[in-house]
């Protein structure tokens, strides 16, 4: 085994020897899970090293300057690679859990690699301290935050989901308000726009701050949301307009609680040719994507480079533009005649903003994989609360479904006016469709993703002639 998977015995001297045996075990998971198994495992090596220093995430973070921990139940994958992103563009070293692993595991296992120093631009930045942007599970905050101490704890967003694994939504707002009453010096950065995200800030004494998007995007509301009762008194909330589920401008008729202000807005929100444009601080930003959740996503990443305070406008700008999603969330895949889109839904709201962008990008090729194994939850009861009706409008549409719960989904369907076929993989579909029908648009769940895009992977490689 070469020494540099167990690192540098220097290490020793901002961590324990303990924290250092866990570190060196950690590393060692790692290398043996590349070397044998061909695989970089992204929580078992760092739930390794939690076995031997519970505590382990505490040493670990002085060798990083923690400048945001991102969480909420959709968007924080593509929010905090976005960020790294742009925290990147100042050119020093950078420490991410980009792949998704947000348990507090995933985060020690970035944290025991060497840093991203891929757009180090000079020997000056090399030298500085690395700069640190990690997602988060809601659940784990409790863990992270208060061994972390992020400058910035930034919350995107709350829906019901996985509630035979997570419970309703108030026992993760007494989570996060718990984790953040523990790290007073942690500043809380949070959607305002989300009523549920606001009532924390209302329960802790950290100081903060809320974004949002100021100006009516003339969206439809979703038939379900997951809350619009107003988180004071219980009254039944008033909006000025909703942008999907509960986010939008509310106030309570009853007590007069409401939207905060919002430190960060975007405002003229409008979708054009490459995706939605909005404007903040008297400055366009183009997001590149027609999911209006993306705008929420690229406002989130706007905020956190403008308080680092080592981003400017235009590597932002620069970074949102030069995005291009590898993990399957908002990924395109291009297989000659073909052309592959592929997203990650977990819940109601999830699948109704990919409704959404099929229906903006008038797509007629529908692929749902949804499995129901412990990552994804076993009630599938939420296939209910999704608006699948509003895909029956569309002429020509070619409907199919995968995964082990393909024939609960195919019910689903049913119900809504669409004949969905049932298929084993990505190749079905395509041999089922022609070049004519276009883009093919396939979501799927937390465990379905991976071999979707596995399969994708091999597919536009043998395309290229790579194979």
């Amino acid at each position: 085994m070469p020494l540099s998977c167990c690192g540098d015995i220097r290490e020793v001297t901002y961590m324990g020897i303990r924290a250092a045996a866990a570190v060196a075990l950690g590393r060692a998971a790692r290398w043996g899970g590349e070397t044998f198994m061909h695989r970089s495992a992204g929580n078992i090596p760092g739930a390794m090293a939690l076995k031997v220093d519970p505590m382990v995430l505490v040493d670990l973070a002085k060798k990083v300057n923690p400048v945001a921990v991102i969480s909420g139940t959709n968007g924080k994958t593509t929010t905090t690679n976005l960020v790294a992103d742009c925290l990147q563009t100042a050119g020093v070293p950078l420490y991410c859990n980009r792949e998704g692993n947000n348990l507090q595991s995933g985060i020690v296992t970035s944290l025991m690699l060497a840093p991203d120093t891929s757009k180090v631009v000079d020997a000056a930045s090399a030298a500085q301290a690395p700069v640190g942007c990690f997602e988060c599970d809601e659940m784990y905050t409790k863990y992270v935050l208060p061994r972390l101490r992020p400058h910035y704890f930034m919350l995107l967003n709350l829906f019901r989901d996985q509630l035979d694994r997570f419970g309703e939504i108030d026992r993760i707002q007494a989570t996060i308000a718990e984790a953040l009453a523990k790290t007073p010096e942690t500043m809380f950065v949070f959607n305002g726009d989300d009523p549920l995200c606001a009532a924390i800030a209302d329960r802790i004494p950290n100081k903060s701050l809320a974004f949002g998007i100021a100006s009516d995007m003339g969206l439809s509301a979703d038939r379900i949301s997951d809350s619009r009762f107003c988180q004071k008194c219980g009254g039944a909330l008033e909006y000025d307009y909703v942008h999907y589920g509960q986010l939008g401008a509310y106030r309570c008729p009853d007590c007069g609680w409401a939207r905060p202000e919002l430190a960060f807005a975007a405002t003229n929100v409008r979708l054009e040719e490459d995706g939605f444009v909005f404007d903040i601080d008297g400055r366009s930003v183009h997001t590149g994507h027609t999911g209006a959740y993306m705008v929420y996503n690229v406002l989130a990443a706007y905020v956190i480079s403008k308080l680092s305070s080592i981003v400017s406008f235009e590597n932002y700008q620069a970074a949102v533009r030069e995005y291009h999603p590898t993990n399957g969330r908002l990924q395109t895949f291009d297989l000659g005649e073909r052309k592959v889109m592929t997203n990650l839904a977990k819940n109601p709201t999830g699948f109704n903003q990919n409704i959404r962008i099929v229906l903006n990008e008038r797509g007629r090729v529908l692929a749902l994989f949804v499995n129901d194994n412990d990552a994804d939850g076993h009630d599938v009861s939420w296939f209910w609360d999704i608006d699948f009706e509003r895909w029956s409008q569309i002429e020509g549409l070619r409907a199919f479904v995968g995964g082990t719960r393909a024939n609960d989904m195919q019910v689903r369907l049913k119900y809504a006016g669409i004949q969905a076929e049932i298929v084993e993989n990505v190749a079905d579909v395509l041999a089922a469709t022609g070049a004519d029908d276009g883009k093919v648009y396939i979501i799927a769940n937390y465990t379905a993703l991976p071999a979707v895009r596995r399969e994708l992977e091999g597919l536009e490689a043998t395309a290229k002639g790579e194979e």
